[in-house]
């Protein structure tokens, strides 16, 4: 105990002598008469500018001066009478700091501090206790899985396209960016790709549509006019661009043309009423038809604004708890909703960000169920499945089921191509395998890396026996 009275009793002292010379030192009366000469002189130079500029006759400006300069004789005057007076609650404001501001420190280490605790030096103190992240972990595995996949097989676009947009979904933009460039050099006719590394692009220039990215925004809509996002982020590339009423013509074409239960639409219709507020264009001139948007669901758990403020100023770890918990709420939630198709559509998509690829499967499942054979919804569901299956292992019956499905209703897709040729060589079913893949490699280009890769693939089948 004896250590800190010394170090306050020190500190007193330190502080006497950096306050001393305030204890020495006499302080003018406050006065005002410097601050008049100043106005005087600043008349005086004025009244020179006039004069010379031809603003006042020169008797007028003769006696002005005169009649300053004698306002200025008489405040210096008085300014000669004032006197160095010393003012008493400064002179003892460098005692009371001396004493007050020692006592106080050692009142509060007193109070809250340790004193009887030894010294730790750094070295030997222990390192953090890291509290584990089961999402940032599902994370981290799914993507060291798809990356054991590409390197494995180097030319699997499909895994390319997977690793890219888990690494969107956690942030690591830069890497996405590099993942899905490889993914639309292998594959580029896959509007998949194209749409993916267009909306990694945009990220990565914190929310600008580049004309790289409008390119392939452009390009996916030229084999898809349907592609609901392409056709949100050209909106958006023209609104960046200064053309208001061009983007809203895209949104409102867009909407009209999307169900009332699309996962985009109530995003969209808010973004279309605030640029319309701005631009101060009625959304009516340009669709006089347009539909009011559907009311969402009051009982529908939504993070609000003050939600929103509240997340950001938690830790990584409580925040992914906090999200967690909404996520789980909105299951919750499903439960008494069954048939709400949106709140599914939703609870996919977090399931999905969170890694949590067998909850999201089966989100995508229900949502199969109350609106049966959608592609898209397919194509989510077997992405899904497929990321759930465990390095190395087998993929499972119902993934197989679902990509069947989405084969049926698009031949062309290349993730069901790829992945039921792969299990066709798992079966021994060599002729089924070598037809799918001879349709995968005619959709290539000759250029492509890609089409050579599957050509090798083929002859190895051929020569197989």
């Amino acid at each position: 105990m004896i250590l800190p009275f010394s170090l306050a009793l020190l500190t007193m002292v330190a502080l006497a002598f950096v306050l001393m010379p305030l204890l020495r030192r006499r302080f003018p009366a406050p006065a005002g008469g410097g601050r008049d000469i100043a106005i005087y002189r600043d008349q005086l130079t004025e009244l020179d500018r006039e004069a010379k500029a031809g603003l006042i006759g020169v008797d007028a400006a003769k006696a002005a001066r005169i009649e300053i300069e004698r306002r200025i004789l008489a405040v210096g005057a008085t300014a000669d009478e004032a006197t160095s007076v010393e003012a008493p609650q400064r002179r003892f404001l460098p005692v009371v700091l001396a004493l007050a501001l020692p006592m106080a420190a050692l009142g509060i280490y007193l109070g809250i501090g340790r004193p009887e605790l030894p010294g730790q030096p750094l070295a030997s103190r222990p390192p953090p206790v890291e509290v584990p992240n089961p999402a940032m972990e599902a994370a981290r595995r799914g993507i060291q899985a798809l990356r054991d996949r590409v390197t494995s097989n180097p030319n699997d676009a499909a895994a390319w396209l997977g690793l890219g947009r888990a690494q969107l979904s956690i942030g690591r933009v830069p890497e996405a960016v590099d993942s899905l460039r490889k993914a639309e050099a292998l594959d580029r006719d896959n509007a998949d790709v194209g749409m993916a590394l267009g909306e990694a692009l945009v990220f990565e220039a914190d929310g600008t549509v580049t004309p790289a990215a409008r390119a392939l925004f452009e390009r996916t809509l030229a084999r898809d006019p349907k592609v609901a996002g392409a056709r949100y982020y050209l909106g958006l590339a023209d609104m960046q661009s200064g053309d208001a009423r061009a983007a809203l013509k895209r949104w409102l074409d867009l909407e009209a043309e999307s169900p009332d239960d699309a996962p985009w639409r109530a995003t969209l219709s808010g973004e279309i009423d605030r640029v319309a507020r701005t631009a101060g264009i009625d959304p009516k001139a340009i669709r006089p038809d347009r539909k009011p948007p559907p009311v969402a669901d009051p009982s529908m758990p939504r993070p609000g604004p003050d939600d929103i403020a509240r997340m950001q100023d938690l830790s990584p770890t409580d925040r992914d708890l906090a999200i967690r918990g909404m996520v789980d709420r909105l299951d919750a939630r499903l439960k008494d909703a069954p048939d709400d198709i949106e709140g599914w559509r939703r609870l996919a998509r977090a399931r999905s960000v969170l890694g949590e690829h067998a909850a999201a499967a089966a989100a995508f499942a229900r949502i199969d169920q109350l609106k049966p054979d959608e592609p898209e919804t397919l194509a989510a569901w077997a992405e899904a499945a497929l990321r759930a299956t465990p390095a190395g292992g087998k993929v499972g019956e119902d993934a197989v089921r679902v990509l069947t499905r989405l084969e049926k209703l698009r031949p062309d897709n290349a993730l069901a191509l790829f992945y039921l040729a792969q299990i066709d060589e798992e079966r021994g079913d060599r002729a089924a395998a070598l037809g799918r893949l001879r349709r995968l490699r005619d959709m290539i280009p000759p250029e492509q890396p890609a089409r050579a890769a599957l050509d090798k693939r083929i002859q190895a089948l051929e020569a197989a026996k």
